[in-house]
């Protein structure tokens, strides 16, 4: 049974499934890019070229921006597979703690530059980046990286890829929106913000860091990076919309356990001073399309 793509084409995000003309010509383009990947780019997975070129085309499809503007998150559904959604850890959306050479490196390698596509598996994982429109520029690589793209592996033939989502570089968002990607990642900025505009107060009054740090439980519940809260999922099958207060309180309980976490790492000062710097992060406008 062919898969079915339910993209965003209005807003030139657009699906290709196997069944396309187009499709076979731009694999060979990635799959060449992925043996000829420079120095300093993101490592992929050991048998990430065999899984290009061998994989089943049940189970893919590729995503092409049209769109003028880079994209910088996409959520997700693979119907009968799986759910995936960006996340909110700091990226060029949520520019938090991140120095400038960071910032553009996340800005090449976790966007889909306008014309650039990927290869879009079902466990997850996702092939190609954006030198398919230009090469990364030498302070766009890295020495090193921590992290590596993949998924898990599925073996159950998905029925249909469903696009909920997309954030775009520069705040826009388009989709469905029917997993909460909309309201996890405003909620996410503005509680990174308002920590910050209050790092930024204690600091400015001369009031002790510890004071600073009560406020934050007081007003997050956390006082441990170990105690996280359930994400607020809003699955498919569930009628009602997502609840920006049930992720307004996630995010600020996530952004609570992180700066629990590195005070026990910076201490009281440093860690008042780094979150104090959240309030300059360049964050986008965010609006919907």
């Amino acid at each position: 049974m062919p898969l079915i793509c339910e993209d965003l084409a209005d807003f030139g995000v657009v699906l290709l499934p196997p069944s396309t003309t187009e499709y076979f010509e731009l694999l060979a383009d990635i799959e060449r890019r992925l043996e000829t990947s420079p120095e300093g780019s993101p490592p992929i997975e050991k048998d990430a070229i065999s899984r290009v070129s061998e994989h089943d085309t049940n189970r893919c499809a590729i995503l092409l921006n049209k769109a003028q503007v880079a994209i910088a998150s996409v959520a997700y559904v693979w119907v009968n597979t799986g759910t995936f959604l960006p996340g909110t850890n700091p990226s060029v959306l949520l520019p938090f703690g991140l120095d400038p050479r960071s910032l553009k490196i996340n800005a090449y390698w976790s966007t889909i530059f306008p014309g650039s596509k990927r290869l879009m598996m079902c466990d997850g994982s996702c092939f190609g980046d954006n030198s398919d429109v230009r090469p990364p520029a030498a302070d766009e690589l890295a020495g090193e990286w921590d992290w590596c793209r993949g998924g898990s592996r599925r073996d159950r033939v998905p029925e249909k890829l469903t696009l909920d989502g997309v954030f775009f570089l520069d705040g826009g968002f388009a989709g469905p929106n029917r997993l909460g990607s909309w309201e996890d990642t405003v909620a996410a900025a503005e509680a990174h913000l308002a920590i910050a505009v209050l790092a930024r107060e204690t600091r400015t009054k001369g009031d002790p860091p510890a004071q600073f740090f009560d406020q934050i439980h007081a007003i997050t519940g956390q006082v441990s990076e170990e105690r996280r809260p359930p994400f607020p999922f809003a699955r498919l099958r569930q009628a009602k919309p997502p609840d920006p207060e049930e992720f307004g309180k996630y995010a600020r309980q996530m952004a609570g356990s992180r700066v629990a976490s590195m005070r026990k790492s910076l201490g009281d000062e440093a860690e008042l001073e780094r979150v104090a710097a959240w309030a300059d992060a360049p964050v986008p406008k965010f609006h919907k399309l």
